[in-house]
């Protein structure tokens, strides 16, 4: 909402409110990417969870260095939501497609991200919805050539790594 300026910032900090008022004791959350929480303290206050996107590879950042680059988005996101729970709501590697700046697709990269992605999650106790499950041909307009190309299995269901 927020990145793709949707909504503005009162605008979004309304609906979360209402959901709450609508859903007592449920916990309400917002997903967006991780600066943006810390750029939008009252939306982040208004949220009783926090689901922060963290994609390395949108930032440029080489594939070598990904892991502690993510690292450094949710402590940077655990610091703008203090006592909140915070889960990454997406991240993942593409596996084919045009280099983004310093990080380069690629099948071993891709699987190797997600290794080390679900090993930091697993010691460090961090939620994680890894995206994404399969390939989505359709997303090759939207988000250049990678788009397409961010699954764990192929458009056909097929698993990408064995």
């Amino acid at each position: 909402m927020l990145l793709r300026e949707d909504l503005s910032e009162d605008e979004l900090i309304a609906q979360i409110e209402r959901v709450k008022q609508a859903l007592p004791g449920v916990p309400v959350g917002y997903v967006d990417a991780y600066y943006l929480f810390e750029k939008h303290p009252r939306v982040t206050a208004a949220c009783d969870v926090v689901m922060t996107n963290c994609y390395p590879f949108w930032e440029g950042c080489p594939r070598e260095q990904a892991l502690p680059y993510m690292r450094s988005m949710m402590q940077r996101t655990r610091a703008a939501a203090p006592g909140k729970r915070v889960l990454i709501s997406e991240t993942g590697w593409p596996d084919q497609g045009s280099p983004f700046h310093g990080a380069v697709p690629s099948e071993e990269g891709a699987m190797r991200y997600f290794i080390d992605t679900m090993r930091w999650a697993r010691d460090e106790g961090i939620e994680v919805f890894y995206f994404a499950a399969f390939d989505e041909a359709w997303k090759v307009g939207a988000e250049g050539d990678v788009g397409a190309y961010w699954g764990l299995w192929d458009k056909d269901a097929r698993p990408k790594f064995g």
